[in-house]
């Protein structure tokens, strides 16, 4: 049994000053002439747990894990303070069982386990349950007073966020464990997210602080397996795998089709969605780009013609692991794989003529009636030309296959031997080289599927080499 306790207290104060005569002075604020406070902040934030957990194992096979807790917080009103968390924790080591010894002697580990329970959140700014004001500035205040403006709206039914967690697992390991496999899935369903609630502009305010009215589930497939595919002498070479198969979707959602999310989420499809309109090429009569629409395939209408989805989430994801070792040399390397829908690079560098580069493929544009293009022609009046292609990046022809395999870390070591290092008087002495990002297999249409966009600096390729001594 435990408790805990946590206080935390933040000052800031912002000071901003002008006016300085001299360069040499900046920095000093008596040689300003004018100095102002941007932003003044103090809070408090406490938290307190009270907590226990109980274990029980019966013979080394069967084994129980039972937790509770009690967890409380200043960043609720008083009727939402305190809430009530808990899980349980069952596992089986049948390989342990003496009818599997017998029957089942390459098994050489095996246990399965599942386990269920509550976990909250309080992750938000203090005092969101309260009404908050800021101070305006004026050059000339009213009366001489500081005047205030509301800042946040308040909401007093603020409370903790709950996800309840669910899993079930087996791992097992054959051969002495030079085989070892885990599977397991996990099953996690979020509800009373605390997050900003969008709001009409009207109200005056962006949004609300609140319990999103939402379930979400969040699951995935895991698989893991390891191999000692070699053992002899000073040579050995060791494997790992790893696959996930991860899925995410909207449960529910009360009188979503009248909230301000209606646009963007879908009950039954992941929150990572996009919906677009649909790309039906350049009109080779216009040179313009043309979408499916209701009213104008030139310029659709943003709430009503968006009808394609495109899922951003990886269908699935992993590694490939390996570790090759020889005497005093060792090799590692990793190679990540990703299946997904990206960013593409083309649609999103702005309109053609705007600062920016362009890839060369917009070369081979639209220039007279009848050409079958892919990209609509250039035009000196923005609003012929920026509207058709302002669409162009809010439809299914901005993403694109974005999957890759890529070898992401490689290293060589050598550690040179001890009778070596002994008559430099060292105690030890290691040679290396590394590289990160070294190559990227992929179709992708851009600059790097794993920072998919026109907008992201891809991953860098890093290359170093270096020496360690041991005095």
């Amino acid at each position: 049994m435990g408790s805990t306790f946590q206080q935390t207290n933040t000052d800031v104060i912002a000071i901003r000053s002008d006016g300085y005569s001299n360069p040499a002075n900046l920095g000093d604020i008596t040689y300003a002439s004018s100095i102002t406070s941007n932003n003044f902040v103090k809070s408090l934030y406490k938290y307190n747990a009270f907590f226990g957990r109980l274990n029980f194992n019966w013979d080394d096979k069967y084994l129980v894990d039972l937790t509770a807790r009690r967890d409380g917080t200043s960043r609720f009103g008083a009727n939402n303070k305190f809430h009530n968390f808990g899980a349980a924790g069952l596992a089986w080591i049948f390989s342990k069982e003496d009818f599997l010894k017998e029957h089942l002697p390459f098994l050489s580990y095996g246990k399965l386990r599942t386990s269920y329970g509550t976990t909250g959140n309080d992750q938000v700014g203090d005092y969101r349950y309260l009404n908050l004001y800021s101070s305006i500035y004026a050059p000339v205040p009213y009366q001489g007073q500081i005047g205030l403006e509301p800042s946040k709206l308040p909401n007093p039914n603020l409370q903790w966020e709950l996800t309840r967690k669910f899993e079930v697992a087996l791992e097992t390991g054959f051969f002495n464990d030079r085989i070892l496999l885990t599977a397991s899935y996990s099953n996690n369903r979020s509800s009373n997210q605390l997050l900003g609630y969008n709001l009409p502009y009207l109200t005056g305010f962006n949004n609300i602080q609140t319990n999103f009215p939402a379930t979400v589930q969040n699951s995935s497939w895991e698989f893991t397996l390891s191999t000692t595919n070699i053992r002899k002498g000073d040579f050995s070479w060791v494997s790992s795998i790893n696959l996930t198969v991860p899925q995410n979707k909207l449960i529910a959602f009360p009188n979503l089709a009248t909230s301000t999310y209606a646009n963007t989420l879908i009950i039954g499809q992941p929150t990572s969605i996009q919906k677009v309109f649909h790309f039906e090429g350049v009109d080779p009569a216009t040179g313009f780009y043309s979408f499916s629409s209701t009213t104008n395939k030139f310029d659709p209408d943003y709430n009503t013609d968006r009808n394609t989805v495109i899922n951003l989430l990886p269908k699935f994801y992993g590694g490939f692991q390996n570790t090759i070792t020889y005497k005093s040399f060792r090799l590692d390397f990793l190679f990540q794989f990703v299946k997904q829908t990206g960013s593409s690079s083309l649609y999103g560098l702005g309109l053609p003529g705007q600062l920016g580069n362009q890839f060369t493929s917009v070369l081979n544009r639209w220039q007279k009636p009848g050409d079958v293009k892919n990209i609509q022609q250039y035009s000196s009046d923005y609003y012929r030309g920026g509207i058709p292609y302002g669409d162009i990046g809010s439809s299914d022809a901005a993403y694109t296959n974005a999957s890759y395999a890529k070898l992401k870390n490689l290293s060589f070591s050598w550690q040179v031997k001890e009778n070596w290092t002994e008559a430099m008087h060292l105690k030890t002495l290691r040679l290396f080289m590394q590289g990160e990002n070294l190559l990227t297999i992929t179709n992708y249409k851009g600059v790097d599927p794993e920072a998919a966009g026109s907008t992201s600096l891809p991953p860098l390729r890093v290359i170093t080499a270096g020496i360690q001594v041991g005095l």
